[in-house]
């Protein structure tokens, strides 16, 4: 089943047109299996089709920018960063105690189908043995991409007072699930900005939140 991907930006200004996306700077989506593939090859597990069928249709996202911050445990506050504007714009910091840092990246990604097959899932989640590198803890979500039009937003507790992401770091996974076809092909749209018919759901759906009570979960999450 194909699927189509177009990175967004969503700081003080939400652009789809950002310098980063363009094709011969953006680090595109790569399969789990072809990413991590000498880790795993020669293992008894390697050639378990069970384990083989969930990370086929799991995708990595990368990081594109460098960053690193430290924050204050005690005083529940950004005190050193190693960047100035606009990368400050990368970083949404949403809540700061004393047992971690809630922040999102403002550096997503819209994923959509381009036919009208239902009950197609996304599952965002945690790129393996992330958290023992970078002391991040990922807060996975699912959500039907086949009727809910919403971008996947890395979001993370930090639970070490210093955080660094390089360029290239994987960033999170994301694993495609139902329908009648086990089999998905993750490719970016042409010139990486989708169509205006997309962008207007997108706005409405991103938005329902503010409008109706429950928020579009409720509207959403059975896909019939």
């Amino acid at each position: 089943m194909k699927l189509y991907y177009s990175p967004y930006f969503n700081g003080s200004q939400e652009l789809w047109e950002h310098p980063l996306h363009q094709e011969v700077v953006y680090i595109p989506p790569q399969r789990v299996l072809e990413y991590t593939k000498k880790l795993h090859e020669g293992h008894t597990y390697w050639d378990c089709p069970a384990w083989r069928s969930y990370w086929n249709n799991s995708f990595i996202i990368f990081n594109q920018l460098d960053l690193e911050f430290e924050w204050d445990k005690k005083l529940c506050k950004i005190t050193k960063k190693s960047f100035k504007e606009p990368k400050t714009d990368y970083i949404k910091i949403q809540e700061i105690k004393k047992d971690g840092m809630i922040f999102e990246m403002t550096q997503q990604l819209l994923v959509w189908l381009p036919n009208k097959e239902k009950n197609i899932w996304a599952e965002v989640l945690p790129f393996p043995r992330m958290f023992h590198k970078t002391g991040l803890e990922y807060l996975s979500i699912e959500f039907p991409i086949s009727r809910w039009h919403k971008p996947m937003i890395p979001r993370y507790k930090a639970h070490a007072s210093k955080v660094t992401l390089k360029r290239g770091d994987p960033l999170y996974t994301i694993r495609f699930k139902g329908g009648k076809n086990n089999q998905y092909n993750l490719q970016p749209w042409k010139d990486m900005d989708p169509p205006k018919w997309l962008k207007t759901k997108f706005t409405q759906h991103n938005n329902m939140g503010r409008w109706v009570t429950g928020g579009a979960w409720n509207l959403f999450r059975r896909d019939t």
